[in-house]
């Protein structure tokens, strides 16, 4: 369901790649698939990626992969352009010596750089700089080093590039372990008045089928399936729908008999409704036994997950003292908190309770891994 994105294939123009830190397991995949789940008339970029890998792949269901993002070549070129700097020229970082152009495209984070980074650019340079988060590029622009030496110094301020962790949306069971499969959203915000994109979401939009991805597994201990008899209740808006994909694959290949309640939520049926398909046909097969949907922008009022939440208290709390376990996933603010608000009032409304004794109803879940989150 989407549309496959044509990006225009990138060539990397340095044959080194940068060797991956040390203590990791990394793994070099495949884009084999890359498509948008929204359907035309979307104003949200969601991507589905599927990522081959040609040895196995070990990771669990609510396990996050790490990805570090290259940075894109048209600005590399722009940076060299404005710092008079030869690209082929070795510098040092705390970390790795390479050739600049191999650092500022592998090695160093140049997309919307901390306050204290920008503070350390204007003491290097002299200029007075306020209080901002800005592309290096737009700093180069705006308040330009005064030559060559300035540029090597800004160099050493740079930190590296972080891993960006995106949660599983495929199961082991179901998907194979040669594969792993994400959900990113392209994340949109503006600077300098022009549209800037999330350097990862970004990064990884443009991937074309066939381009290459190093990826390492991050456990999640604290986000993991109940048993097979257990119920589960699944609240994930958006991309918080990622997570619950793999739940709900990975049920219906190991024939789990634990029930199952999905609620999601996104802006319009018709355009967001991420993985309908597959959705429906869990519906269809009876590996879904609730689902509720919230699409906020299709009625006057908006209507959030959390609102089909309360119209289901009763249900909901029923699932809950019969040993449910409930996860949210998705964006920490406002969703994370405004879910979790609304089962707190379900658990003293159907249960009886005053709001201290909700609390510690949902804190013993919590202790008994019965309610997990995976918010970001």
């Amino acid at each position: 369901d989407g549309n496959a994105t044509t990006a225009p294939a990138i060539t990397d123009p340095s044959p080194v790649k940068p060797r991956p830190p040390a203590g990791k397991k990394y793994y070099q995949g495949k884009v084999l698939t890359n498509i948008i789940l929204n359907d035309v008339g979307s104003d949200k970029q969601t991507y589905h990626l599927e990522i081959g890998v040609d040895e196995e792949v070990v990771y669990e269901c609510g396990d996050t992969i790490g990805i570090i993002p290259k940075n894109r070549l048209d600005v590399v070129d722009r940076i060299l352009e404005l710092s008079a700097v030869p690209g082929s020229e070795e510098l040092s970082t705390s970390k790795v010596t390479a050739p600049l152009r191999e650092l500022l495209t592998f090695n160093l984070n140049i997309c919307y750089l901390v306050g204290n980074t920008i503070k350390k650019y204007a003491a290097i340079t002299g200029h007075a700089i306020p209080d901002v988060r800005m592309d290096l590029v737009d700093l180069l622009r705006i308040y330009p080093v005064a030559g060559a030496d300035q540029f090597r110094e800004v160099i050493k301020i740079l930190l590296p590039i972080s891993p960006r962790l995106y949660t599983v949306a495929s199961s082991p069971s179901r998907h194979g372990n040669n594969e792993v499969h994400i959900t990113v959203a392209r994340d949109r915000f503006l600077s300098q008045d022009e549209q800037r994109y999330g350097l990862c979401s970004e990064f990884l939009g443009d991937q074309p089928v066939g381009s290459r991805l190093t990826f390492y597994v991050h456990r999640e201990k604290n986000f993991k399936m109940p048993e097979a008899t257990k119920d589960m209740i699944m609240i994930g808006p958006g991309t918080g729908i990622a997570p619950f994909r793999s739940f709900l694959a990975e049920r219906d290949a190991t024939g789990a008999t634990g029930r199952n309640w999905l609620f999601f939520g996104e802006r319009h049926f018709l355009t967001d409704f991420l993985y309908q398909t597959e959705i429906q046909a869990f519906v269809e097969t009876g590996v879904l036994t609730n689902i509720n949907l919230a699409f906020s922008r299709d009625q006057k009022n908006k209507v959030y997950v959390q609102d089909r939440m309360l119209a289901n208290a009763a249900g909901l709390f029923e699932w809950m003292e019969g040993g449910a376990h409930v996860y949210i996933s998705g964006t920490k603010a406002p969703m994370g908190k405004d879910v979790e608000a609304s089962l707190l009032r379900i658990i003293a409304q159907e249960g009886h309770l005053s709001e201290e004794e909700a609390v510690v109803y949902l804190e013993t879940m919590e202790k008994e891994n019965r309610y997990q989150k995976d918010v970001y």
